[in-house]
């Protein structure tokens, strides 16, 4: 049966072509959705403002569609590099309704998988029908086979069911709010907030949080009490009235890989890193978000190398940042030398030209939660740069995570296993070529910490927070748990294996969606790609995850001498530092307090810390400055968006 679609006036159009009626491209879309336990209709002037709340994401086109006892609505942008049903939910049978923002890994293999199992899949099929079909076909088993970025709901009419489902990385958002009867739902925090049953109460955990940390912990909450977020890698049903949340992904824990011969590692590596960048790049124009380091580097080689094979490939162009203005920065000077040896042009941004803080008074940088970035005004200007040439860019994300391992746990590993002379080989080789032993970081070093009693590299805990909110919230007990090292779950790679499962990365990848930015630009990180991390996370750390050999040595005659033989490099200075010494800014006077922060911090306390900042602790001391410009410009929401929708 062709791929069919709801009209917004709910008329069902059968007999479509697939290939005739989808996009060419994918998208990054705005997904919302109201579905009531009892059949009762959704309101259609609600679930109207939530397609309003989306435009922004996809102003390509704009559906709206009511059944019995649910509403979807969708907003769709136009990306690539697979085709794209623009016209949705949609449906292969008249009983499963999906709504997606999705991009799916590893096409190929699952239309193999659904021919098997007698289902005809055209070669260009949307992902939209390759989900409908696996699902018809498996069911919820289906979330084990699919891998992308992806956040979609099923309507199943007959069983009255609601399934919400956010990708294994978390790359995509998704939020909802369980009221009474009802379920709401979006891809865009910010939609929820026209709801008048769904209360603008913060959660005061998550604010505890963002105020000890700078960011939200709990990957279940959000700064709103009544509005939820479905962590990475789980899917929600809601049926009779109940919800059911359940995690159905977590990158496993495999046996070590055990090669012949060095190529054959590079080899497979290339493989899937090609693969991760192919499936990600659009058909007409990407911009790769680039520094002067060998991760973003390397995925612009190996994106212009895929355009290339692939004939009239998309055009692609770099943009970078350095802080030229403010100290002897080489970031600029080694991303185009990368860009000229790879052959595409670069664009570089001045990050010395932003003062922290700049334009946060400003509705356009309105967060949709709190967000720690005093530079925030440069990343958005970075976006809007991007979406001047592009709507996908890819950048370097995750490459850190991975491919900059230990050696301690590689060694205990290999001792307990009693491999001593495979032991032998992988230190004794790499003591050989380099010179010199492994780095022992994150294994020897904090035994001994630990041996010692101290934990080294914690924050001192913040002393202008109100008595009254870290007694009730129990802060300081917040803050030990929080300063706890986890559990090492993975015997080779543990501490990405922690970072790669936690809410961190979810939380990153968050934060560089539309729904936070505002601008309809889609960010995609080839080494967050659930091959590439599996593969990476049973590679032996030594040698090949020893300062990234792997991908130095695989990377070779794609980049340049000078950037694969560069050290990872932080920023010879902190920009925040660097303004107040010279006196460009200062974090004195303190802006007005929004009468909700009195409650969580002691703003006169705060300004005694801030008259004479600590090096080591400003930017954490600023955390409350950030809350409260979120607090100032969230009560302006409402309006703001009557007014642009009105």
């Amino acid at each position: 049966m062709a791929l069919a679609s709801w009209t917004k006036n709910s008329k069902l159009t059968r007999g479509w072509n697939v290939a005739e009626r989808r996009s060419m491209t994918d998208a990054v879309s705005g997904i919302a959705g109201i579905v009531s336990a009892d059949g009762a209709p959704p309101d259609a002037g609600l679930l109207e403002k939530f397609a309003d709340a989306l435009a922004f994401r996809g102003p390509d086109a704009r559906r709206v569609w009511s059944g019995l006892g649910v509403g979807l609505c969708f907003t769709f942008l136009r990306t690539g590099p697979a085709p794209q049903c623009g016209e949705q939910p949609c449906t292969i049978d008249g009983r499963t309704w999906l709504l997606a923002d999705a991009r799916l890994d590893g096409r190929e293999d699952l239309r193999r998988r659904l021919e098997a199992a007698s289902h005809r899949i055209a070669e260009r099929t949307t992902d939209e029908e390759l989900i409908l079909r696996s699902w018809a076909e498996w069911g919820e088993a289906c979330l084990d086979l699919l891998r992308g970025d992806f956040a979609f709901v099923l309507w199943d009419s007959r069983a009255r069911s609601f399934w919400c489902v956010r990708d294994p990385m978390g790359v995509k958002p998704f939020f909802y709010a369980h009221i009474g009867n009802y379920l709401y739902c979006s891809n865009t925090l910010d939609a929820l907030r026209f709801s008048p049953v769904i209360s603008d109460a913060l959660d005061k955990r998550a604010v505890g949080d963002f105020l000890l940390e700078g960011w939200f912990c709990d990957p279940e909450r959000t700064v709103f009490r009544d509005m939820r977020r479905l962590p990475a890698g789980h899917v929600l049903c809601f049926a009779d009235g109940a919800v059911r949340v359940r995690r159905y992904a977590k990158l496993p824990i495999e046996e070590p890989l055990e090669l012949t011969r060095s190529e054959e590692y590079l080899e497979a590596f290339r493989q899937v890193i090609t693969a991760a960048v192919r499936d990600r790049l659009p058909r007409e124009s990407a911009v790769v978000s680039m520094s002067g380091g060998l991760d973003s580097t390397s995925v612009a080689a190996v994106a212009k190398s895929v355009a290339e094979k692939g004939g009239a490939g998309p055009s692609l162009r770099a943009l970078a940042v350095d802080y030229r203005q403010l100290f002897e920065d080489e970031e600029g000077d080694f991303a185009s030398r990368a860009a000229a040896h790879i052959g595409i042009p670069i664009e570089i941004l001045s990050g010395g030209a932003y003062l922290p803080y700049s334009r946060w008074d400003s509705e356009e940088l309105r967060q949709a939660e709190p967000c720690h970035e005093p530079y925030l005004a440069l990343q958005i200007d970075l976006y809007r740069q991007i979406a001047s040439h592009t709507r996908v860019a890819l950048s370097g994300d995750g490459g850190d995570s991975v491919l900059t391992g230990q050696a301690w746990p590689h060694l205990v590993c290999l001792a307990r296993r009693r491999r001593f002379s495979a032991l032998i080989r992988a230190f004794g080789g790499y003591i050989a070529s380099h010179g010199r032993i492994p780095p022992l970081r994150g294994g020897f070093r904090a035994r001994i910490r630990r041996w010692l009693g101290r934990q080294g590299g914690n924050e001192a805990y913040p002393v202008w927070l109100t008595a009254e909110f870290e007694s009730q919230q129990h802060l300081r007990e917040r803050w030990h748990e929080l300063q706890k090292p986890l559990l090492d779950e993975h015997p080779l790679h543990p501490g990405a294996y922690r970072g790669l499962t936690g809410s961190f990365w979810p939380s990153v990848l968050e934060g560089e969606d539309a729904g936070w930015t505002g601008v309809p630009v889609e960010l995609r990180a080839p080494f967050l790609d659930w091959r590439v991390l599996r593969f990476l996370l049973r590679v032996p750390p030594v040698p090949w995850c020893m300062e990234k050999e792997l991908l130095r040595r695989s990377s070779l005659g794609l980049l340049p001498e000078e950037i694969l033989d560069r050290p990872k490099t932080p920023l010879v200075g902190d920009p925040l530092l660097l303004h107040v010494q010279r006196r460009d800014w200062h974090p004195l006077p303190l802006p007005e307090p929004h009468p909700a922060i009195k409650q969580f911090v002691n703003w006169s306390k705060l300004c005694e810390i801030l008259a004479a900042p600590a090096k080591e602790r400003l930017w954490s001391d600023l955390r409350p400055i950030s809350l409260n410009y979120w607090l100032q410009r969230a009560h302006t929401f409402s309006r703001f968006h009557q007014e642009r929708s009105g």
